[in-house]
């Protein structure tokens, strides 16, 4: 009887333990934490300053951030295939920017049943299971962006150089961006997608000059796409603005060869996105949407912003 007594008592116990983790049995946090962290890529200044601002979310954590990363933005498979990869390592969390809302969801669920899953930068909008959000609010960055066009460029046309087609971030900033200019003399004449890519906007961009030499302004889903329209736009004739607040941009905005971003703060994201994740280890109280911010740079506060984030970053 005093046998049956203890297991009917432990089998109560790790009941209890089941419930208050989810279904999940608590991690043994003796041996510290370890949190894989999935950027897009690493190709990117941006994301490489994810990377930084995980570590020192680790280091404020106390937690191991295993990072892993596709190739670009556009391996969507390899991302899966990194999912399932942290699985097998048995993470204890898991801090991710999703490279497609919708692929990427069945594994992400089943991540869920298991761990606690942040997504940092890229939202999948109506996801339940998720931790946390951590990011930028594209659209209200894009319709600010919008209502700066508005304000520099009056009346005239506009082409819009897109990001990857059907990416939730891509539609945020774009949707926003038509919602701010809207009721102006400002008309979208043409978009092309260059998905988030350099290289590819320079085609974008000799693209929208062959059927609209005129144009008078160009909006880049992402400062990357900003760079390589630079490379192809009249200086000074064309005013071409993007979204990040990537330094090189903003070095750009500074020599007024842009106009002006949408700033974003890739190394405070993944830093609370993983001080967030270590939070739901450990059963404390997590922030659900944190939102990192979206300010306007232009060629009035560029050396400022450019100051403050190269002293975050550490020179």
């Amino acid at each position: 009887m005093r046998a049956r007594a203890l297991l009917v008592a432990l089998a109560g116990a790790v009941g209890l333990l089941l419930s208050a983790c989810g279904g999940q049995l608590a991690p043994d946090t003796s041996k510290g934490l370890r949190i894989g962290f999935v950027p897009k890529a690493l190709n990117q200044d941006y994301w490489v300053n994810t990377r930084h601002g995980a570590e020192a979310g680790g280091r404020s954590a106390h937690a191991k951030v295993v990072t892993l990363a596709a190739q670009s933005d556009t391996h969507i498979a390899e991302q899966i295939d990194i999912v399932e990869n942290l699985l097998a390592q048995k993470v204890d969390a898991l801090v991710i920017a999703p490279n497609d809302s919708d692929l990427l969801q069945p594994v992400l669920e089943k991540a869920a049943k298991r761990i606690p899953v942040v997504l940092f930068d890229s939202p999948i909008p109506g996801r339940k299971p998720q931790t946390a959000y951590v990011g930028t609010a594209n659209k209200v960055g894009g319709v600010a962006m919008g209502r700066y066009l508005k304000k520099v460029v009056g009346k005239g046309s506009l082409a819009i150089i897109r990001g990857i087609p059907g990416s939730q971030v891509d539609s945020d900033r774009v949707d926003g961006v038509k919602q701010g200019v809207r009721g102006s003399g400002i008309r979208v004449v043409k978009e092309v997608a260059a998905n988030f890519d350099r290289q590819q906007a320079v085609g974008a961009m000799e693209d929208i000059l062959q059927t609209n030499p005129k144009v008078s302004a160009v909006f880049c889903a992402n400062d990357q796409m900003a760079l390589g329209a630079l490379a192809r736009h009249l200086t000074g004739k064309i005013k071409l603005v993007g979204f990040d607040g990537a330094l090189e941009a903003t070095e750009q905005i500074i020599a007024k060869q842009m106009y002006a971003t949408v700033a974003q703060d890739p190394y405070g994201m993944a830093q609370i996105g993983i001080e967030e994740a270590a939070r739901a280890v450990k059963h404390e109280k997590v922030k659900r949407n944190v939102n990192t911010g979206n300010p306007l740079v232009t060629q009035q506060n560029a050396k400022a912003y450019l100051k403050k984030v190269e002293k975050k970053l550490g020179g």
